[in-house]
């Protein structure tokens, strides 16, 4: 039997939660126990009221204690619990694996910032080298994952242009997190990094007017940020090209290697919770984004403990 037989078969947590991901899921939170998975996810419905679920996922078929364990959970994040096992049961509403799936139109093998591969992959695409195992432009795969990245760092939908619209006036995203923090992005795949130049200065700005142009009166922007694999500049020179911006658009410009992307993603994946509170505007009024500014924000919550690591 080969692997996407067996994951369409069994229940699967990457595919689960690749699945859940591209249908608009957001996963906040992730706990692992023997037999089972809890997947602590929102999405927002059509009125844009934030909906929590918590999606039970059974390798075989639940027992009576699972079930109440997965219920208490779901109950203390005032979420609705799902039950997904690999067979049908009469004792509590549920889903099939294989049902589960067809809702999604089938399994999602794209990858997510939890696997293990990510990292690797997003490191050779930020330098425009395809990856093995995958298919495509390395620059239109560095955009997606760069998406699911955000997705997962600020803990909300990130919208993607794509290339279909490459040759629009358009970056090649929007991170919108509720009031909070907005901010424009754009991703440059180079095998030797990004340099910053004075056309590039004006294209961000010119994607900044006409983003305020239409969507002024609904959103604040904080920032710009611009992701590459490296920028072949010194400190002091990308620093003085923020603050050219800032005088053009009137946001910082903030700079962010892959590299950084994945040290903050390691970060939070012990403290998920905490994204939603950190001060993202802070951090990102940086010209340039380190772990470090993450790495300050959580050792501030957590000394609140207001919100626990790992609590679930």
């Amino acid at each position: 039997m080969d692997l996407l037989n067996l994951q369409l078969n069994s229940p699967n947590i990457q595919v689960a939660i690749r699945t859940l991901t591209v249908g608009g899921f957001i996963l906040e939170n992730f706990k692992r126990s023997p037999g089972y998975a809890l997947f602590f996810m929102s999405r927002h419905d059509v009125f844009g009221i934030k909906q929590k679920y918590c999606f039970a996922l059974f390798e075989n078929k639940p027992g009576s204690t699972q079930i109440q364990t997965a219920t208490i959970a779901a109950s203390h994040n005032k979420a609705e619990l799902v039950i997904i096992s690999p067979v049908a049961i009469k004792e509590i509403p549920n889903i099939e694996w294989k049902r589960f799936l067809n809702l999604f139109g089938g399994p999602v093998n794209s990858y997510t910032p939890l696997e293990s591969d990510f990292a690797e992959h997003l490191m050779k695409l930020a330098f425009n080298k395809l990856p093995a195992g995958l298919t495509g432009k390395p620059d239109d795969l560095f955009e997606l994952y760069i998406q699911r990245a955000f997705e997962f760092i600020f803990g909300c939908k990130v919208h993607r242009y794509g290339q279909e619209r490459r040759f629009e006036a358009r970056p090649d995203g929007i991170i919108i997190q509720d009031k909070t923090f907005s901010s424009i992005y754009d991703t440059k795949a180079y095998s030797n990094g990004f340099e910053i130049t004075l056309d590039s200065i004006r294209q961000f700005s010119s994607y900044t007017s006409d983003f305020r142009s239409r969507y002024n009166h609904f959103f604040d922007l904080h920032s710009f940020i611009v992701v590459s694999g490296k920028f072949p500049h010194t400190k002091r020179i990308l620093e003085n090209k923020s603050r050219q911006f800032l005088s053009e658009a009137n946001i910082p410009l903030a700079f962010i290697t892959a590299e950084t992307i994945i040290s903050i993603i390691d970060l939070l994946a012990d403290f998920p919770s905490a994204r939603r509170s950190i001060n993202w505007r802070k951090i990102f009024v940086n010209p340039i984004i380190v772990p470090d500014l993450v790495q300050s924000e959580l050792k501030l919550i957590s000394k609140d403990k207001i919100i626990m690591e790992g609590i679930i």
